[in-house]
Parts: structure tokens; C-alpha cells; sequence
């Protein structure tokens, strides 16, 4: 029987990121994928600066910058498209070195990660495979698949299921799911610019109480649209070519663009209420349902599954105990069901400006498009109050032998410190843990970080210890750091 380190149902974005950020690590990895090849149609079109981080991991952010596009402005609009609420974004690289919004095509971005785990000798692909069965053991998970017209038995020490919103591994481990309230059917369209016909940059959120919908201008000319099912619609009807058009008609026709597709989907926010049982984990929507006003569920998927990986190495280099494992809900279930409360509130505030064309009165919750994401509520020392603990460190550019170099490059999936002072003497434990976990220390010089990026965090701190995710861990002055890295014994289960 063929065994593996970890085995992954699912090759959408999450699943090939998870097995791209393991291969680094030189485990043994199986995909198994029901489908054959890429996704033929788009559906995430949106990344942020912190995925743009974790595929910089492997030489992926630029290419998939350079494939992609940015939003200028966000409105709210009414049903004639005039704005009634505008949020300018930002172009510029943001604190994460990257830029803040980075609009793709599904099926290019998929196709990029699987000829970069094309090179990985570590990843091995079964596709058009289906996991019909799994059984937990004492040492891994035994694993049973269709493969064409045979079955097949395979053994991994874990399973992922990155298996999507109807995931086979979350509801043959029953899993339930959490509803938090947002049930809506919405007619989904993807098409493609024939012509330049002038088309702004914009994700246009309108709000026409007879039917809210959103536009968006995508990567080289592909554009999302998304329309409320209202509750006198034919579902049949909705979706044919003739009323699809009439729905496009004030942005496109087919003199210039050409439809992808038009499909029904219900929007749902909901959260998984176990995310790891024994050996097996769950990952991405199989976790995590949101609606898409955020453009937000790959990257919280792809969120989850780098908060797994470097635990997975210790884990397997014996570095610390199966309870590390504990820390992967305990740290990533608050965050996401934030990000989907936030998506949500995007929709109401849809609904409130739709209320508000009609002369009705309506109070969305929730800040919208303004707000940040959260810290992570645990895995980390120290106050988060100060908006550095349990955030994502700031990506400086350092100067190293006279050239540029991003922090990341340094950095990336190792426990490090960062500081402008000399490391201090460390307590016999400190030392200990510190060789234990091969910890990293990177001086930042007078002429590193012209931008700036790090002064809120050395206006407060002299040390700041960063997590392998590149999550800041702890921040204190040289008196504290011995004690700041001591606790990383209990915090992820050492085994010193």
C-alpha cells in the first residue's frame, strides 16, 4: 500500500497551496481531485496582499500580479449607476509589500499553481479519482478511492479536505454548520470584453431595490457580474440568453463581449463548528461559506491552510506534540467567522441603500469595505489591543549586499526576530528552544525599510518575534525576550 504524508481531496486554489507550502518542507504529498484539470470557469477573482505573500513563497505573487488587475474605486450606486457612496483604494503597495486588491481569472491562476507543483518531485496528482471512503487510525488515515473502473486503498498520516462548500470529508465526519443568517439566491455572470469600449476599472455594488446587483471589471477584460433572484422570478427564465442580456445591457452587448456562463447560486454565511477531528482537518469552504461581496473566501481559505503547514513540519520533526493541532481552530475559527460576518455586512449594507431608494428606513451593521481584519485571537504573547501582536508583520524592503530584498525572502516559514538592536544574551531555556526551533534573527539596519513599514513596531517595541505564517507572535524589549520566546513551549507544545 502506497503512503504519504498528507493527503489533500480537493485541487482548487486552498488544496494546491497547501501541497505547494508542504512540498517546501520536502513531505510527501497526494492530491486527489474528482475533476480533470483546471476550473473551466472563473469564480474567486480576488486576492489581497497577505495571499500575495504566501504565493511569493513560491515565486508565484509576481506572475500573478502581472495577469491580473486593480480596483480604482468602489461604489454604491443607484439603479441608474450614479454613485451614492465612493471608496477610493489605493494602487500602491501597502504594508504587506504587495498591492491590497489584485483582481485574476480563476482558471489562469489555478493553471499557475499546478505547473508550479508540476516541478514539485513531492506532489503526486490523482485525478479524476474520487475519495468515496476514510477511516482515522492510530497512525494516519487509511483511504479509499475510485480511480476510473477500479478502487484503490492509499495511507496518509493526514487527511485535508479543501473538498469545497459540499465537502464529502465534512459531512462524513458530521460536521454541522453554524448558519449566521444569509440565505439569498443570486444569478452569477462571467464574460469577456471583445472590444475596449472604456470600461472603468470599478466594483460597482448596486443598489436597485427591484434588484440589487455588482458589477466588476476583472483581469484583460473579464467581467463579474452578480444579480439578486428576486421572489417572483422563474429560475429558468432568469438564466436565458435573452434575459441575461437585458440584464448586462447597460454595461455590455454582444457587438462587444461574449457570455461565459449564467448560473444560479445561493449565497450562504456560515462557519463549520469542528475544523479537526483525530487526523483529519478541514480547510477553505469545506470550513467557511460567505457571500462574495469581500471577494474574500479563497483568501480566508488559503488563510487556513498557512496557519497548518509549519505545523505540520514541527509535528513531523517531532518538534512538538499532536496538540499543536489544537491551536489551528483555536486560531483561525474567530478570523473567519469575522470575515464572514463582514461579508455579510456588505450585503445589508446593499439592502440599506436599496431601503433608502425606496424612502424606507434600514440601518446595515457593521463597517463594510473599511474595515480591517482582526488579529488572531490566540498562538500569540502578549496584548493584541496594540494592533501589532497576532497581525501580520509589515514587509519592509532591506538592502543586503546592495541589492533590494522583501523581508518575506528572509523571513518566510520560519520562526524569526526582528530588531534594530543586537540580540541579547537568552536564558539557558531560551537558548534551548531558540536552537530547538532554528529561530531566525534578521537586524534591521539604518538603511533597510525606507518606507517606513516597521515604526509603529519599534516606536513600541525592541524585539518582535514573527510566527513561520509571518504572524507577529510577540513583541517586548531585550529584558522580556528571553520570557517571550520561552513561551513558545506551552503556546505550541514543545518537545524539548
Amino acid at each position: 500500500m502506497e503512503k504519504f504524508d498528507v493527503a489533500i481531496c480537493g485541487y482548487g486554489p486552498v488544496g494546491a497551496t497547501l501541497s505547494l507550502l508542504l512540498a517546501k518542507y520536502n513531505y510527501k504529498v497526494l492530491i486527489i481531485e474528482k475533476n480533470q484539470g483546471p476550473c473551466k470557469t472563473a469564480r474567486a477573482i480576488n486576492t489581497d496582499g497577505e495571499q500575495l505573500r504566501i504565493f511569493d513563497q513560491f515565486n508565484l505573487a509576481e506572475k500573478v500580479i502581472s495577469n491580473s488587475n486593480q480596483i480604482e474605486k468602489v461604489h454604491f450606486s443607484n439603479k441608474d449607476l450614479e454613485p451614492i457612496q465612493t471608496i477610493v483604494t489605493s494602487l500602491e503597495d501597502t504594508d504587506m509589500g504587495w498591492p491590497n486588491q489584485v483582481l485574476f481569472y480563476q482558471p489562469e491562476l489555478e493553471s499557475f499553481l499546478r505547473e508550479k507543483i508540476k516541478t514539485s518531485e513531492n506532489i503526486f496528482i490523482k485525478e479524476s479519482c474520487e475519495l468515496i471512503d476514510f477511516k482515522s487510525t492510530s497512525n494516519g488515515v487509511d483511504l479509499f478511492i475510485n480511480d476510473g473502473d477500479k478502487k484503490i486503498e492509499l495511507k496518509s498520516k493526514l487527511l485535508f479536505g479543501c473538498d469545497g462548500a459540499s465537502s464529502f470529508i465534512r459531512k462524513k465526519l458530521n460536521i454541522n454548520l453554524e448558519d449566521l443568517g444569509y440565505n439569498q439566491k443570486w444569478l452569477v455572470c462571467d464574460a469577456h470584453l471583445s472590444k475596449d469600449i472604456g470600461l472603468k476599472n470599478e466594483l460597482v455594488q448596486v443598489c436597485n431595490p427591484s434588484r440589487p446587483g455588482t458589477f466588476l471589471h476583472g483581469r484583460r477584460g473579464h467581467l463579474r457580474f452578480e444579480f439578486r433572484v428576486m421572489p417572483e422570478d422563474d429560475e429558468v427564465t432568469i438564466k436565458s440568453d435573452t434575459f441575461v442580456w437585458e440584464l448586462l445591457a447597460p454595461w455590455i452587448n454582444k457587438d462587444n463581449a461574449s457570455l461565459e456562463r449564467a448560473a444560479i447560486y445561493t449565497f450562504h454565511a456560515c462557519i463549520a463548528e469542528t475544523w479537526n477531528i483525530d487526523n483529519i482537518f478541514i480547510a477553505g469552504d469545506a470550513a467557511h461559506q460567505m457571500p462574495p461581496f469581500m471577494g474574500a473566501g479563497m483568501g480566508t481559505g488559503i488563510r487556513d491552510v498557512s496557519n497548518l503547514a509549519w505545523k505540520i513540519d514541527l509535528f513531523f520533526k517531532n518538534k512538538c506534540s499532536k496538540d499543536i493541532f489544537k491551536t489551528y481552530q483555536r486560531e483561525r475559527y474567530s478570523h473567519a467567522k469575522w470575515t464572514v460576518a463582514q461579508t455579510k455586512s456588505i450585503g445589508e449594507m446593499i439592502e440599506g441603500f436599496c431601503a433608502a431608494e425606496e424612502g424606507r428606513e434600514y440601518t446595515p451593521e457593521g463597517p463594510g469595505y473599511n474595515a480591517k481584519f482582526p488579529h488572531i485571537p490566540a498562538g500569540v504573547f502578549g496584548d493584541t489591543s496594540d494592533m501589532i501582536t497576532g497581525c501580520p508583520v509589515p514587509q519592509p524592503i532591506l538592502n543586503r549586499e546592495n541589492k533590494s530584498i522583501k523581508l518575506d525572502r528572509i523571513i518566510s516559514s520560519k520562526f524569526s526576530i526582528i530588531s534594530t538592536k543586537t540580540l541579547p544574551t537568552l536564558s539557558p531555556k531560551a537558548e534551548i528552544i531558540y536552537k530547538h526551533l532554528s529561530i531566525h534573527f534578521e537586524k534591521i539596519k539604518s538603511n533597510d525599510d525606507k518606507e517606513n513599514r516597521l515604526k509603529a513596531i519599534f516606536d513600541k517595541y525592541d524585539f518582535v518575534l514573527i510566527r513561520p505564517d509571518l504572524y507577529v507572535y510577540g513583541g517586548c524589549d531585550s529584558k522580556e525576550i528571553s520570557n517571550v520566546i520561552e513561551s513558545l513551549e506551552d503556546t505550541f507544545f514543545l518537545k524539548l
